[in-house]
């Protein structure tokens, strides 16, 4: 019985991490969230782990010693400094509650990877398990995606003559599987490779589970690399282009130099023979293959490719912010530059970047990102991230942790002798490095499933490392202060990361609906939904946007623009540079007739927005209420004559202000031709037009002295 009892014991925690795992991609809150999966999978992290807390107890009291080699020490080190530094960069936040959030959410998975190598340490033999159960999470995700792409629509790809990548990258965008973006899902599926491939490489003969495996991990890596290949997603691209190549001369490496180091047996002259032969057959191989045929497809992965060395040539952007992401992604980049530049060494805070990097200006943006009813959430590198909101202290906290990974995993090829062990931690190295490229350019560090699958292989190659130096079998630990401050601080940050996490999801949902009514103009729902807005830890919603500045925008256009500026006001302390907020702040006191503190949100929106519509047309309105017409026509003319909102409203305000602008200055002009163009509608919006153009240089006045000529 005792057996029995010890047996359930050891495997319940391994069955409850396969659980935790295979829900991963099931986990979906469609029409309920903002973000589907984010929020709902770091509350299953957070649960996983609370559930987990008396079993990872039992490992800190009856585990592995707490005794720590050079290695560990360096990367358990990093680590800690990586986290030092989100509290200590708390000293800079703007919005506390949002660095309290981002913390707890990056202490979790701190935790998750402490707990898994502790599980590794108690029980090595099971990283089978755990590389098979992650191998299963591909599959799922793998199989949802394919369900997704049998129900899409290929009829304008398979139609287009030109621009084949522009349309296959719009339908593969419906492509996500449960992962947000295709994107997300291809940095996935990059991730898990790895998984899929060991059970290739691990096939023993004769042995019925390790054959039902192999084809498992066959299948997986077909459908996962077809995926990719479909997906479009270039960082991915070559990222894997980079881990297949790092694999190869790794296991070149050992062939050619470790192994026989290790065995004293040469390499044999077949073998030899045979590791040049083969990558320069395949090499020729492909060439002949690219050279002979030419299928619409192929054409459309080389067009992806030229589209990404010069996007310009192509004539269209590839994302709604009016820029190649090539191009986006450099912008972003120099302003998160300026931002680490403010606080170098400790940084902003986390969870502040989307807060504070509008202060460096959005003009180089799409009219969207302009206007303020789209921001950017993160900067698509997670180095320049980490550097933003926890320093470059944080940042150098980070890489030891995990280039210290690295390291290990090369120590651990350089000195195993087990098959399996070198074969995990060959392509855990490789996928590893790629996964340098796919972190530059992208933003998987926001994802839970991503940090859990990388967080899970780094363990099992820091426990590969563990079990190829110990001396001797674990002793058990005795109870002290170290071990209660670890267990307590465990639960304490399991507690606080679920409370906070359901607390979110409550935020997020309550956000979802609201936006849903203030898109409706329903303003009363908008004043009810978020009547306690200023009492609940969510504070901004996935587009930067406080919840205040609905509750303050909806009083607003109510009439109640006292309670409206109060409400705007407690906003800009949670976001201070968010466009839509300032300007409605300035609207506010307008309305109020507080013409000096408008004028001074208006200016604040213009230093973060020059072209910003509203900003310059609620100006030109507030001076030609004050009668200064001139500078109201300043104003208002630098804005396109014809504008998406309201086009009717905007020109009769643009004529109106024209006319008391241009009538100060009438005694300069021709007093018939003059007369009769002030009378004219059609006249003076095509002097606007003309004074609007990108090829015109000159004054409004000037125009329209070449227009009417000079006063008698």
């Amino acid at each position: 019985m005792n057996k029995i009892a010890k047996k359930v014991v050891e495997l319940t925690p391994w069955i409850l991490t396969s659980v935790f795992l295979l829900a991963l991609p099931c986990i979906w809150a469609d029409e309920t969230m903002l973000d589907a999966s984010l929020l709902p999978r770091q509350l299953l992290l957070a649960a996983y782990l609370l559930v987990m807390l008396p079993f990872f107890a039992v490992y800190i009291f009856k585990g592995y010693r707490l005794t720590f080699d050079r290695c560990e020490k360096v990367i358990l080190c990093g680590l800690a400094l990586f986290m030092l530094m989100h509290i200590v960069s708390c000293i800079n936040v703007i919005n506390g509650h949002e660095a309290f959030f981002h913390m707890a959410k990056e202490f979790l998975f701190c935790l998750l990877f402490f707990t898994i190598y502790q599980m590794l340490r108690q029980n090595p033999n099971r990283r089978e398990w755990l590389i098979k159960t992650i191998t299963a999470v591909s599959t799922v995700f793998i199989a949802i995606a394919i369900v997704q792409i049998i129900k899409s629509d290929f009829e304008s790809y398979r139609a287009a003559t030109d621009h084949r990548s522009y349309h296959l990258n719009k339908i593969m965008e419906q492509i996500y599987s449960t992962c947000s973006n295709k994107n997300l899902l291809a940095s996935l599926l990059f991730l898990t490779l790895p998984a899929a491939v060991y059970n290739i490489a691990n096939f023993k003969r004769h042995d019925v589970w390790s054959a039902v495996w192999f084809g498992i991990g066959a299948a997986t890596t077909l459908a996962n690399i077809t995926l990719v290949v479909l997906l479009l997603t270039r960082t991915v691209f070559a990222a894997l282009a980079i881990s297949v190549l790092v694999a190869a001369i790794i296991l070149y490496i050992y062939i050619l130099v470790i192994n026989p180091r290790q065995t004293g047996k040469p390499v044999g002259s077949k073998l030899r023979a045979i590791l040049i032969a083969a990558p320069l057959a395949a090499i020729v191989a492909l060439a002949a293959v690219t050279a002979l045929t030419e299928t619409q497809f192929e054409q459309t992965l080389k067009e992806r490719i030229y589209v990404t060395i010069n996007p310009e040539k192509y004539g269209y952007r590839d994302n709604e912010h009016g820029e190649s992401s090539v191009a986006m992604r450099k912008i972003i980049w120099s302003k998160s530059l300026e931002m680490i530049k403010e606080h170098p060494l400790i940084g902003s805070g986390p969870g502040q970047w989307q807060i504070v990097i509008p202060k460096f200006g959005v003009d180089e943006f799409g009219e969207k990102l302009r206007e303020g009813s789209l921001t950017f959430q993160r900067p698509h590198n997670d180095y320049l991230w980490f550097a933003s909101e926890v320093g470059i202290i944080g940042l150098i906290g980070y890489l030891l942790f995990f280039i210290g990974i690295i390291t290990v995993g090369f120590a651990n090829i350089k000195h195993t002798h087990d098959h399996n062990t070198l074969v995990f931690n060959i392509l855990a190295v490789s996928t590893l490095i790629g996964w340098i490229l796919v972190s530059f350019l992208d933003y998987p560090h926001e994802r839970i499933e991503h940090n859990i699958i990388l967080l899970a292989f780094c363990a099992i190659v820091l426990a590969d490392h563990k079990k190829n130096n110990s001396e001797s079998q674990p002793r058990t630990l005795k109870a002290n202060i170290l071990t209660f401050g670890i267990l307590a601080l465990s639960a304490t940050i399991t507690i606080v990361g679920f409370a906070q996490t359901l607390q979110f999801i409550k935020g997020e949902h309550n956000a979802r609906e609201v936006q849903s009514y203030y898109y409706g103009k329903s303003w009363k729902k908008v004043i009810l939904l978020t009547r306690k807005a200023d009492r609940q830890p969510y504070t901004i919603n996935n587009f930067t946007a406080p919840m205040l500045y609905y509750k303050g925008f909806a009083l607003s256009m109510t009439g109640n623009n006292q309670a409206a500026l109060v409400e705007l006001e407690k906003a800009l302390k949670y976001a201070p540079y968010h466009i839509l907020t300032i300007n409605a702040c300035g609207m506010a006191h307008m309305n109020l007739e507080q013409y000096d503190e408008a004028k001074k949100m208006y200016e604040k929106a213009l230093s973060i927005s020059p072209q910003n519509h509203n900003a310059l047309y609620d100006m030109a309105v507030m001076y030609y209420n004050q009668k200064d017409f001139r500078a109201a026509f300043d104003h208002i003319s630098k804005i396109p004559i014809k504008i998406k909102n309201k086009p009717a409203v905007f020109d009769n305000t643009y004529l109106t202000i024209c006319r008391h602008a241009v009538n100060e200055d009438s005694s300069l002009y021709n007093a018939a031709n003059y007369n009769a163009w002030i009378n004219d509608d059609n006249r003076i919006l095509a002097t606007i037009k003309k004074f609007n153009a990108d090829t015109c240089d000159n004054s409004f006045s000037k125009i329209l002295m070449d227009e009417l000529g000079p006063a008698n």
